[in-house]
């Protein structure tokens, strides 16, 4: 049976994760369109009303309550749960579990609300790990049975073959030594001014490489004033394109994530697909990278084990080779067919 499908929002533009999921979803018999624009007062009944499909695919609730600092911020946040309602009443929809709530904006007016909301209403929700399906069902008291576990794609297909370390350093200008590498995109949820902190104490016989782009004007000139004066740590603020990443990720001798809070992550995933040895809190349990595996180090705080385990990890040699299971386990033709099975089974 084929399925019209609309992925919403269309956010094909900074991720490829929904772009190579639609692909991979063809040979299953899926059509995946994108809900792309804006409508105010009503937008995500309004824009579906426009492109009937079988079902709809909503990956990130908060494009249609869009923070956009006027005098309408509060209305469009309050308003969600109403224009959902609408919504669904006219087209069935799965949610994918990418978030907890939406970043760096927790705090705000309706937040828990507007994401309870869209957790509850789906037919069915597709979490990236085990410890994420638990936590969804004791933060939103979902049902077990409504909630897939789908592991997260590979995004490491969107890149060039590894190049040796040597060629990567050279042709990024970089010193030397060993590495580590914090990339994607710097915002304050990601936890870099603890991680700077930490290296203008400690100092350790280590490169710290902050590669990405800030998510405000206001955030770059933040974390810049952090890194000022501290040794060994290089700044690189910007966007941060395909070519650009694989040679990041070639040079490094160890990958570093602090995010404060986060439920699933796509970069971390894609450090694992490349075989880099991974440093990360032992709190950021709902990110599923197969543990145990002798590239993955967790540490429990910076003032207590983090300077054991980062030595851990750079003493530890990067292989893209060994990282073939993990690979295969999160390769989009496998994705897609358990992605598939959910719509079914949604629709059923």
């Amino acid at each position: 049976m084929s399925l019209e499908v609309v992925f919403a929002p269309d956010w094909r533009g900074g991720v490829p994760y929904q772009r190579l999921l639609a692909e991979a979803l063809a040979a299953q018999g899926v059509s995946v369109r994108f809900l792309s624009g804006y409508k105010r007062v009503l937008p995500l009944t309004r824009l579906l009303a426009a492109q009937p499909c079988d079902l709809l695919h909503l990956h990130w609730p908060e494009a249609y309550y869009p923070k956009l600092n006027d005098r309408l911020d509060w209305f469009r946040r309050a308003r969600f749960t109403t224009d959902l309602a609408l919504a669904a009443r006219r087209t069935p929809y799965v949610l994918t579990a990418h978030n907890l709530h939406e970043h760096n904006l927790q705090h705000l007016p309706f937040a828990h609300a507007n994401y309870a909301a869209a957790y509850r209403r789906a037919r069915l929700v597709f979490a990236h790990s085990e410890a994420a399906k638990q936590k969804l069902t004791e933060v939103y008291r979902l049902a077990p049975e409504k909630i897939r576990v789908i592991p997260h794609g590979d995004l490491s297909v969107e890149l060039s073959a590894p190049v040796p370390c040597e060629e990567a350093r050279a042709r990024l200008g970089l010193a030397p030594g060993p590495l580590c590498l914090m990339f994607g995109a710097v915002e304050p949820y990601k936890g870099q001014e603890e991680i700077l902190a930490f290296w203008k104490t400690a100092r350790p016989a280590a490169q710290l490489v902050i590669v990405g782009k800030p998510n405000s004007p206001e955030y770059a000139a933040t974390i810049t004033r952090a890194a000022d004066g501290v040794p060994g740590v290089t700044l690189r603020l910007g966007w941060l394109d395909d070519p650009a990443l694989a040679l990041w990720l070639s040079a490094a001798d160890a990958a570093l994530f602090n995010y404060r809070t986060i439920f699933t992550s796509g970069a971390a995933a894609l450090a694992r697909s490349w075989g880099v040895p991974i440093l990360l809190p032992a709190r950021l349990a709902t990110v599923d990278l197969a543990e145990p595996t002798p590239t993955i180090f967790r540490f429990d705080r910076l003032d207590t084990d983090f300077a054991e385990k980062l030595a851990l990890a750079l003493a530890t040699p990067p292989d893209h080779h060994t990282a073939a299971a993990w690979r295969a386990q999160t390769a989009w033709p496998r994705v897609a067919v358990l992605t598939a099975a959910g719509y079914r089974a949604a629709l059923s």
